[in-house]
């Protein structure tokens, strides 16, 4: 994935999922992965989010290895990841339901989450 493709097809349809009160006051972390920080990428970012992002070139650096404050890194990712690719993935819209079917599951099942924070 390049950093058009995580513009238009993860940016771009994320930012239409969220509220006002999102876009108005909340925070966007992600990592630091090549895609994620190039400066077409962190300028898109910024006119939703302005200084509210939470990454590597950015005004709220990314925490590298802090488990505290990321715990998509060391929990979510890797679960995430471990049970989508159990079988090969043939193509990206069999890859975005993979992934919104485990978020869902997540979603619906909060203990595991909290059990993470805790």
């Amino acid at each position: 994935i390049n950093s058009a493709i995580y513009r238009e097809e993860i940016l771009q349809p994320f930012f239409e999922e969220l509220h006002d009160d999102e876009l108005q006051q909340g925070f966007f972390q992600q990592d630091g992965a090549t895609p994620h920080c190039t400066q077409e990428t962190l300028t898109t970012l910024m006119e939703m989010f302005d200084d509210r992002i939470i990454s590597r070139n950015t005004a709220i650096p990314w925490p590298p290895r802090s488990c505290d404050l990321t715990p998509c890194d060391f929990f979510l990712w890797p679960y995430i990841k471990n049970s989508i690719y159990t079988t090969p993935v043939d193509n990206l819209e069999n890859l975005r339901h993979r992934i919104t079917n485990k978020i869902e599951e997540l979603n619906n099942t909060p203990n595991i989450l909290e059990n993470v924070m805790n």
